[in-house]
This record gives C-alpha cells, sequence and structure tokens, in this order.
C-alpha cells in the first residue's frame, strides 16, 4: 500500500509516498517539497524531489497551493508513484476537530467552517484536498491537525483575560499550532536524552521559512506556546507579525480598514517582509543585513530578540530545561541565528560550542552545546509526514 502525505505550511507544499506494511515497516519511496509557494522572496519558485536517492527539481510558478497540488500530482504519475491513500496536514481544527478525521462530505461542511481561523494555512489545505478529490477519486483521505497535541494545554495556558460568556459563544482560546512537529520531536529528544517522555522538559522552537513557534513541554504534554487563538501570534514571522498590542489592529479599523483588510496586512504583509520591505527569507534578510542593508538589520535584530524573549519566558516557566531544540528548516540551517540568540546566556547555563554550532547545517540531529553548558542544545530535523502517517494507518 501507498500512502502520500501532504504537508501545506504558508509558503510551502511538502509531500512524501510511503510503502506503508505497518507504521513501523513503512518506508519513504518518493519525498519531495513545493518551495516559495504564494510568496515574496528573490527565489524562485520550485518543486524538488528525491527517488531512489536521486534529487531532481523543476522551476515553475506556483502562485497558490492548488497549483502546487497539481504539479505534485503531475511528478508522480511521470513517476509511475500509485496512491492507495492520503493523509492531510490541516493546522486549526477549532472546536470542531480534535482527532484525525477521514474526508467525506459532513467533514468537508465542518472544514470550511473552520478556515477562518488560520486564514493563511487552512484554505491552502482545503485546496489541496479539493485538488486530490478531483483527480484521485475514490481514493480514502484523511486529515489529520495540529492543534490536538496542545488539547490538553493547562487551564492557565489556554484561557484569555475575556469575559467568559464571550470566549465559550466564540471559541476564543488559545490552540496552539506546530502540534505535529512538536509531536514527532519531543519523542526523538527525549530518545537522544536517554529520559522518559513523561519526565524530560524541553523548550521546542519550530523556526520555519513561513511560520514558526515555541513550545514548552513537560509532564509529557505541551504546558505553553506562542501561537494562540490562531497561527498569527507569537514569534516574528516570514509575513506575520507575532505578538503586538490588539489596539493596533482596533486604530487600523477605526482609520476606515476592514477586518479582512487588517487581516490581510498582520498575515502577509507583515513579519520580515514587512519590516524589511526586501524578502519574507530569513536567510536573505541576514545576508543583506551583513552587506550593509539597515532594514535588514532591524528586521533581523527583531526576529531574534523575539525568539529570545520567549525562550527566557519558558525558562522560567520550566525552572530550567533538559534541552533548547532547533527544528525546521531556519532552525536546522541556520547557525547564525542560534548563535546570535544563544550567545551570551552563560549565566542561565546556556553555553554555545560555536564550532559544533557552525559544523550543524544540515538535517540530522546534533548536539551543538559546549561541555560546561547544563542545558543541552540539540538541533533535530522534524517530520510531520512520519505522525500523519501514524494517523492514517491507525484510520485505516
Amino acid at each position: 500500500m501507498n500512502i502520500l502525505v501532504v504537508n501545506c505550511g504558508s509558503s510551502s507544499l511538502g509531500f512524501k509516498v510511503y510503502q506503508a506494511n505497518g507504521s513501523e515497516n513503512s518506508k519513504v519511496v518518493f519525498a519531495g517539497k513545493a518551495r516559495n509557494v504564494s510568496t515574496q522572496t528573490k527565489a524562485q519558485a520550485l518543486i524538488e524531489w528525491v527517488q531512489d536517492g536521486g534529487k531532481q527539481e523543476r522551476h515553475c510558478p506556483l502562485p497558490s497551493h492548488q497549483a502546487a497540488a497539481r504539479e505534485m500530482l503531475v511528478i508522480l504519475r511521470e513517476n509511475d508513484i500509485r496512491v492507495d491513500a492520503l493523509g492531510h496536514r490541516f493546522v486549526h481544527g477549532g472546536e470542531l476537530f480534535k482527532t484525525t478525521t477521514r474526508v467525506d462530505e459532513r467533514s468537508l461542511d465542518g472544514l470550511k467552517q473552520v478556515l477562518p481561523l488560520a486564514p493563511i494555512h487552512n484554505p491552502n489545505s482545503f485546496s489541496a484536498i479539493q485538488v486530490c478529490l478531483d483527480e484521485l477519486p475514490g481514493i480514502p483521505e484523511f486529515v489529520v491537525f495540529d492543534t490536538a497535541f496542545h488539547a490538553a494545554l493547562p487551564v492557565e495556558a489556554r484561557e484569555y483575560a475575556l469575559p467568559r460568556d464571550l470566549a465559550t459563544r466564540y471559541g476564543l482560546r488559545k490552540y496552539g499550532f506546530h502540534g505535529l512537529s512538536y509531536q514527532y520531536v519531543s519523542v526523538r529528544a527525549a530518545d537522544m536524552l536517554e529520559q522518559p517522555l513523561d519526565q524530560v522538559k524541553l523548550i521546542m522552537c519550530h523556526l520555519g521559512t513561513g511560520g514558526s513557534s515555541v513550545c514548552a513541554f513537560a509532564n509529557g504534554n505541551s504546558v505553553e506556546t506562542s501561537m494562540g487563538f490562531s497561527p498569527l501570534a507569537g514569534l516574528v514571522m516570514s509575513t506575520r507579525c507575532g505578538d503586538i498590542d490588539a489596539e493596533v489592529a482596533l486604530e487600523l479599523v477605526r482609520q476606515g480598514m476592514t477586518a479582512d483588510q487588517v487581516s490581510s496586512i498582520l498575515n502577509n504583509k507583515s513579519g520580515l517582509i514587512g519590516l524589511s520591505g526586501y524578502s519574507s527569507n530569513l536567510a536573505e534578510i541576514i545576508e543583506a543585513a551583513e552587506a550593509g542593508d539597515d532594514q535588514c538589520r532591524i528586521a533581523y535584530e527583531i526576529y531574534a530578540r523575539r525568539l529570545k524573549h520567549y525562550l527566557g519566558s519558558y525558562t522560567f516557566l520550566l525552572n530550567g530545561a533538559d534541552a533548547i531544540v532547533f527544528t525546521d528548516d531556519i532552525g536546522v540551517t541556520s547557525w547564525k541565528l542560534r548563535e546570535k540568540v544563544c550567545s551570551g546566556a552563560d549565566r542561565l547555563g546556556i553555553i554555545l560550542d560555536e564550532d559544533l554550532n557552525r559544523a550543524a547545517t544540515g538535517y540530522k540531529p546534533a548536539f551543538i552545546q559546549h561541555a560546561d553548558s547544563s542545558t543541552k542544545l540539540l538541533v533535530l530535523p522534524t517530520d510531520e509526514e512520519q505522525v500523519i502517517l501514524e494517523e492514517v494507518l491507525r484510520m485505516l
């Protein structure tokens, strides 16, 4: 049986085909990623894929995730890859979806209802689901939700200081995101630290080319996370502002903008691209900053400062962590960001080994702390697709 796993981010579409004989005996037979989908960057949009150890890529216009999904299926057909079942990542299930769900008419109606909860994620996944339904009719499809991992957030982390009747009526609470990544990374990190999952304390930094967040993990559960009711809150991201005073949004409305216009500004035109006016890609921002671009330098400083803010907060919350973990594309490749963030924290027991850090720029696990550091520093690639695969196999 071949299972296709589709993972839509805000600016990417990853996919893997597993030859599955139970989750422990599954192997990846085809893997790829569409990059720079519907986003503003200096790099061209492309799809790259790997099969039998050989890597190929195709530069092509990718104005939407729907276009990326269609191109993905074209590439699978060109390489004679059969699909027997599908699993899709869906960022925000709201109060309607708290477990993995099969795609049918009823669930499609529910998915439409939660589209506004993550405006630059949920519609992307929904469009990919529609493409697969159209082009792979009769193939069972399942949806796995990022928000499920944070379902056990303690009430003091989950609730906002709002009138209770309003919060209850409209589901206004912290949901948390990147749950599939954190589910995989927490288990893998506990194994590498040789500690039981229900005893290890982790601060996990999921730093992506689109969205980024931080999660404090203890007692086997997420206990705090930087994203909230939507994936807009928390860190500075590629096009998202992260934390701001709520009055900023209200002031824009008072100035005559509609709610949708404000949402578009905060989600699509802010963050790195808004600060720099140059690019939404952190690597490009750093390169331009080092070349003397002052706006890019400021954008980089703000990005790093916000990340340090959350690392400090969660270190205090957990009374120290066993490890700080860096994952996803920026987390595993940007030694410059890790050095900027982790340097000068020795009084907190966090000491970076610069040589180990600079060597850790590939997609393989690596400890990067100095021998004198009481907190481990771990670079650990995530594998959200593996989590989706396991959920699909469980449902099948």
